[in-house]
């Protein structure tokens, strides 16, 4: 993992982050993207959500976003997991974390 950098409070790397696709029941295509960062204290919430255009011609653009914890917290670099699905069409080959310039290739599952 990374060590936090650039305001926020969890780090990630493009090391930290994987994407698989595979096809749904509806043979949709859908990919995961599955994350670990190390945030600066214990008690942080992440989530992936789709940033604004959220598919440029081959890529799908998210953002990750920090919920700061709320009451006491260890004040230890923790380890912090961060899982999001959508729905891609055959031409995306990434994923591109626009709010921290990460980009993840697809995997295909």
């Amino acid at each position: 993992m990374s060590e936090p950098t650039n305001g926020f409070a969890c780090a990630a790397g493009d090391q930290d982050f994987t994407a698989t696709a595979y096809q749904d029941g509806k043979a949709r295509r859908r990919v995961t993207v599955k994350g670990t960062c190390a945030c600066q204290t214990s008690g942080f919430k992440l989530k992936l959500e789709l940033a604004s255009p959220p598919i440029v011609p081959d890529e799908l653009h998210v953002n990750l976003v920090e919920a700061k914890p709320t009451g006491t917290v260890t004040q230890v670099i923790t380890p912090t997991d961060v899982e999001g699905t959508f729905e891609i069409g055959d031409e995306v080959e990434r994923v591109l974390i626009r709010n921290r310039n990460i980009t993840v290739l697809i995997k295909e599952g």
